[in-house]
């Protein structure tokens, strides 16, 4: 029951437009379904991390407030350079075979990058976990672990979705968008985000 519950919750909050949801679509479209594939799996991996420490509860939280601080920092310029990325960089397709192997872990390392520099989690997964242990005991590790396994596997689900509805509509998409380049789309949605984060640390 934890483990529907928080899955379900996990697949809600990730609606929201993202970068690992930007990230999985790029690459569906750019490159194929297995590829934005890999990028969900990395991504949905700090949902994991971040649910657990959670679990630690606030004492953690109230102890590590630079950490959180730092990423919302850092977060800023990798939205920047992977915006001027898509911006500058040619749609083509990559089939060079000898390099397959790095392409996978490129794309791996990407959803996982992208998913770590989102330090929301933490607050999100602890509020989240504070509001369930009204209704719910979780103390016992089978329940730890089911909390754990609900976040990481809804979040992917909802990623996997993501990729699959973008190869399963990827000449539609392109069709709607041929006048523009995906690539620089998505650019400036990282950039977007990139100022919109400046604005959440500044003010």
């Amino acid at each position: 029951m934890i483990f529907l519950l928080v899955a379900l919750i996990s697949f809600a909050g990730s609606l929201q437009i993202g970068a690992v949801n930007l990230a999985v679509v790029q690459t569906t479209l750019n490159r194929n379904l297995s590829a934005g594939i890999l990028v969900a799996i990395g991504g949905s991996i700090p949902e994991f991390i971040y649910s657990f420490l959670a679990l630690k509860g606030l004492f953690f939280l109230q102890n590590n407030q630079l950490i959180i601080n730092v990423l919302n920092w850092l977060i800023i310029p990798v939205f920047l350079l992977m915006g001027l990325m898509n911006l500058f960089q040619n749609e083509t397709k990559i089939v060079d075979t000898n390099k397959a192997s790095v392409i996978k872990n490129i794309d791996f390392i990407k959803g996982l990058s992208l998913g770590m520099l989102n330090p929301q989690l933490l607050p999100f997964w602890f509020f989240i976990l504070v509001y369930l242990s009204k209704y719910f005991v979780i103390n016992s590790l089978s329940e730890k672990y089911a909390f754990i396994l609900g976040t990481g596997i809804g979040a992917f689900a909802l990623l996997f979705l993501f990729a699959y509805l973008s190869h399963y509509y990827n000449e539609r998409i392109k069709k709607l968008l041929r006048c523009y380049s995906v690539n620089r789309i998505m650019g400036y949605f990282f950039i977007s985000l990139a100022v919109i984060q400046a604005i959440k640390v500044f003010v």
